[in-house]
């Protein structure tokens, strides 16, 4: 009986590893699909010359790596003012709306450093267009998860 249940229970603890294993293929498979369709998606969009790209790209992933950081932490933020304990003293509210704020103010002085980078690297026109093409390729993804999405609906 005791060699039946440790052998379930090894079963199970294999079962369960070679699951979180396959999710994690599938998010970075997921995110390595995403990430080609952007680069296609911006490539065609803002008519990048070769000189171009292999400045553009370096740092627009940068750009992206640390407005990715300030989701984070804007998520954590969030939450925490969501969750808010209401019997917290003033000054710890007060701290908290401050670091809601700088958050904020840290992301727009993120942004403006690129901007001025993007400027050095494209024309500005290009530059609007890039703001264009993140805004339409924003656009593109949720009309494409929402038709994926409701393609599932139809089928229950």
């Amino acid at each position: 009986m005791r060699q039946l249940i440790a052998i379930l229970t090894v079963g199970l603890l294999i079962f369960t590893q070679t699951q979180a294993t396959a999710q994690n293929n599938d998010d970075d498979d997921r995110w390595e699909r995403y990430r080609n369709e952007k680069v296609a998606f911006f490539t065609t969009n803002l008519d990048l010359t070769t000189e171009e790209a292999q400045k553009f790209w370096p740092v627009y992933n940068q750009m992206e790596k640390e407005m990715f950081d300030f989701q984070q932490k804007r998520h954590e933020l969030e939450n925490r003012v969501r969750n808010v304990d209401e019997n917290l003293s003033n000054n710890e509210l007060t701290k908290l709306t401050r670091e809601h704020v700088a958050l904020g103010k840290t992301e727009a002085e993120v942004r403006e450093k690129y901007n001025e980078k993007f400027l050095k690297i494209l024309p500005p026109l290009k530059v609007i267009k890039l703001y264009k093409t993140e805004y339409d390729f924003r656009m593109y993804m949720f009309r494409k998860y929402r038709d994926r999405n409701r393609g599932n609906n139809d089928d229950n």
